[in-house]
């Protein structure tokens, strides 16, 4: 594809003409690039602090992977499989209300979560980049979103299917995820303590499908004080006419993020029911969400 055909297709999904970088091409180092706020927001800062070790936990696991790189459909379910344990232990060891859960509530948890969070981990990259033609993975490589063949090819070619009739099926899943997250989230320009908040209201919804009533107070307590303490932040890092508006703005991305998740977690199953791609059973058993 030629650079003016893929920059009209950049622009059918929504990239900003005023925020195409010089050098593209070039990503730079896989380096963690968040730093929590010092305000008196307890909570959300210990969170920050352990999602900078997960960020430099990712280096060590995905050094083997420099430079970073466009990757296929293969190589994305094998880091996605990694990064599902990964992402289980930060959550074991950041949130002390998960951390003592009986094993199957954790499990009713991680389920529900997983998804959105890689799902608002791009496009939190995204926002902080400007960018959205890729699809940020955890391991600092991408999605091509702009030639998505290249995503669903098959280098073995032993796929059913050929790339071309892939995205004509499951492209809809990207359509949906750049509508309804990372546009939103460039276009308000969602800061660090902002995404902080949404991962831990993610993690701890209430009225799951076999979550218990314990289960469902310790995700109260732990919303209600993320609530506050994000409440806080606005008050002192926005005018007080805005604050009340960006809570509303951040908090709306919830079920938008959810509707998404819940896109790509179907069409992930049409995908293993039409045989359509190779099947990693540990990822279908220990990844996919439960609704």
């Amino acid at each position: 594809m030629c650079k003016k055909c893929r920059f009209v297709k950049c622009e059918t999904i929504g990239m900003k003409k005023d925020s195409v970088q010089k050098h593209r091409d070039i990503y730079g180092k896989r380096l963690p690039i968040f730093q929590p706020i010092s305000l008196p927001t307890p909570f959300l800062n210990q969170i920050g602090g352990m999602y900078k070790k997960l960020e430099l936990d990712r280096i060590e696991v995905y050094q083997s992977y420099e430079p970073p790189r466009y990757v296929n459909y293969k190589q994305n379910i094998e880091i996605l499989l990694r990064e599902f344990y990964l992402i289980s232990d930060w959550i074991y060891n950041s949130f002390i209300g998960y951390a003592a859960l009986p094993t199957d509530q954790k499990d009713v948890l991680i389920r529900h979560f997983y998804f959105q969070f890689l799902n608002l981990e791009s496009g939190f990259r995204s926002s902080q980049r400007r960018r959205n033609d890729v699809w940020f993975l955890p391991s600092g490589d991408f999605i091509d979103c702009v030639n998505l063949e290249s995503f669903f090819h098959d280098p073995d070619e032993i796929q059913p299917i050929s790339s071309e009739e892939a995205v004509r099926l499951f492209s809809p899943s990207f359509e949906s995820y750049h509508r309804n997250v990372s546009i939103p989230m460039i276009t308000d320009h969602v800061d660090f303590m902002e995404f902080l908040a949404l991962v831990t209201l993610i993690l701890f919804p209430t009225g799951l499908e076999g979550q218990s009533d314990d289960c469902v107070e310790i995700s109260r307590r732990v919303r209600d004080t993320v609530q506050k303490e994000i409440i806080h932040y606005f008050k002192n890092t926005k005018n007080s006419e805005d604050a009340p508006i960006r809570m509303g703005n951040i908090l709306s991305m919830l079920p938008n993020l959810e509707r998404s998740s819940r896109r790509f977690t179907e069409d992930i199953e049409l995908r293993r029911v039409l045989k359509a791609f190779p099947v990693n059973v540990d990822f279908y058993e220990k990844c996919l969400m439960k609704f």
